[in-house]
C-alpha cells in the first residue's frame, strides 16, 4: 500500500512559495503571498522568500515538528480506507511505495509527480488537501499517457485531472475534512459532466474519454 512520508523542509516551502506564484489555475495570490508582495514587492529572491517565511513561522507561533506530527496523525485515520478505495476506483495499483507530504506555510499547494512529492498547509484542511493531490498522481499513473495520445494539450490535461476531484464529493466524502472539494471556477462545468457520467457509468476510463 501507497506510504506517505510527512516531512517540513524550508527549501522546499520555498519553492513552494515561488512556484505558487506561476499557478496555472488561478493567479491571485494567496493570502500569504500577498502579504509577501505588500512587504516586498514581486521579486521572489530565494533568500528574501525565506526570511519572509522564517518571520512569518515566528510571527504567528507555527510549531512546525508539531505540526508535521498533527498533519501525519490525521492522515493515519483514513488512509487505510483511502488508498484501496482509490486504487479501486482508478484500477492501478501507485507504483511507488512511498511519496512525500511536505508542509508548508503557504495556502497554496503544488506537486512534482516524477519527483514523488506534493505540498499540504497545516491550516487548511490537511486530509481534503491529500485527498486531492494524490487524485493528480492516480490520474498521472493510470490515464496520462493514453490521454496524450489523443493529442489534448497540456492546459486540456491540467482540466481533466483538476476536474476529476468532482469524485471526491461522490465517493470519499466521508474521510474528508470538510465533506467537499471545491475545485476551481473555470471546472464547474466539467465537473458536473464528471459527476454525471460518474453515477450513470461508475467507469472511470468511459468518464474520462467522455468529456475529452
Amino acid at each position: 500500500m501507497l506510504i506517505l512520508e510527512f516531512k517540513y523542509d524550508s527549501d522546499k516551502d520555498i519553492e513552494n512559495f515561488i512556484y505558487g506564484t506561476r499557478a496555472v489555475n488561478i493567479s491571485s495570490p494567496t493570502k500569504l503571498q500577498q502579504k509577501y508582495i505588500d512587504k516586498n514587492g514581486t521579486n521572489y529572491e530565494v533568500e528574501q522568500v525565506r526570511k519572509f517565511i522564517k518571520s512569518h513561522i515566528s510571527e504567528t507561533n507555527l510549531n512546525i515538528e508539531k505540526s508535521v506530527k498533527i498533519v501525519e496523525e490525521n492522515w493515519k485515520k483514513v488512509e487505510k480506507e483511502f488508498i484501496p478505495r482509490a486504487e479501486k476506483l482508478f484500477g492501478i495499483t501507485y507504483p511507488s511505495s512511498t511519496v512525500c507530504a511536505y508542509l508548508t506555510t503557504n495556502e497554496r499547494c503544488s506537486y512534482n509527480i516524477g519527483k514523488g512529492f506534493f505540498f499540504v498547509n497545516p491550516l487548511t484542511g490537511s486530509n481534503s488537501t491529500i485527498m486531492h493531490e494524490l487524485f493528480h498522481f492516480y490520474t498521472w499513473e493510470a490515464f496520462h499517457d493514453d490521454l496524450i495520445r489523443t493529442r489534448i494539450d497540456k492546459l486540456r490535461y491540467n482540466d481533466i485531472k483538476e476536474s476529476l476531484t468532482e469524485l471526491l464529493n461522490i465517493e470519499f466524502t466521508d474521510l474528508m475534512d470538510d465533506g467537499y472539494d471545491h475545485g476551481y471556477p473555470q471546472h464547474s462545468e466539467m465537473r458536473q459532466k464528471i459527476r454525471k457520467l460518474w453515477l450513470e457509468t461508475k467507469d472511470l476510463r468511459k468518464v474520462i474519454f467522455n468529456i475529452i
